[in-house]
């Protein structure tokens, strides 16, 4: 007498699984490259988008709305080259306010813009360049070379070295603390004032700002500090009080003196 064996019962399912796998899987592949292949669609629409817009245009408007929002300010520039989704160049930038005696003139400025730093600025004021970094935090530093004649006036002339960092609070609009650190070879002023070998650094806190120190070595030598009480809405009336001493041969005399902001940049009116 034979035995037949019998089959488990989940054999034959077992089969139909193992036969019914491959379509499943397939099908899932393709879903999947199907879904590949529509973000490589997008990816490379938003690709174009970036490669291909007149970024140059889009930034040369902005600037245009910009001024029009501002009517206090009159901006002109040449033209806006060198432009992506993030940064620009603007060239030939000018800046006029009314009440200003400084007519602000800079032969390009480079805007680019990210995550960290959020900020980076560098301008080109007719001779070594100058870098501003701007971070989220509100933390700034800055250094670099700026010629004083792009302030629009003939009797302001001469390079000053810059470096200078502090906090400045975006969504507040306030600076709430700085330092900046300027020093020239060679400096001409209003009233056809000569300085030779000039250092001058300043300390910003709200509403004051500390000389920490000026000296001059020609015509005359000269170590100076003091205050400056700042006015907002009229900075060139601020005054100030310094003290300090006029240095001849191996004699130090000492002096006071005080003013105001736009005693030292002059009166006179811009040129034409």
């Amino acid at each position: 007498m034979s035995t037949q064996e019998t089959p488990p019962a989940n054999a034959e399912a077992s089969v139909h699984a193992g036969q019914e796998c491959p379509e499943e899987g397939g099908s899932l592949a393709r879903r999947i490259l199907r879904g590949a292949g529509f973000v490589a669609l997008c990816a490379g629409f938003l690709a174009g988008l970036v490669l291909y817009l007149p970024w140059d245009t889009i930034w040369h408007l902005a600037l245009k709305r910009y001024a029009a929002t501002h009517p206090e300010l009159r901006m002109t520039w040449q033209n806006v080259d060198r432009a992506a989704m993030l940064g620009f160049r603007v060239n030939g930038l000018s800046v006029e306010a009314a009440g200003w005696n400084v007519s602000p003139r800079m032969q390009w400025v480079d805007v680019r813009l990210s995550v960290t730093p959020r900020l980076t600025l560098r301008v080109d004021s007719g001779g070594r360049e100058a870098r501003l970094v701007y971070f989220g935090s509100g933390a700034f530093d800055c250094q670099g070379q700026v010629n004083l004649s792009c302030l629009g006036r003939r009797d302001i002339q001469g390079s000053v070295d810059v470096r200078s960092d502090g906090v400045f609070k975006h969504e507040q609009r306030v600076l709430e603390k700085g330092f900046l650190d300027l020093r020239g070879v060679s400096l001409t002023l209003p009233g056809s004032l000569w300085l030779g070998d000039v250092a001058l650094a300043l300390e910003y806190q709200p509403d004051s700002l500390r000389i920490r120190s000026f000296t001059l070595r020609e015509p005359v030598q000269v170590r100076v500090e003091g205050t400056v009480a700042l006015h907002r809405q009229n900075l060139l009336g601020s005054p100030y009080a310094v003290s300090g001493e006029l240095i001849r041969g191996r004699e130090a005399l000492p002096f006071t003196s005080t003013g105001s902001l736009g005693d030292i940049l002059g009166q006179a009116a811009l040129p034409e």
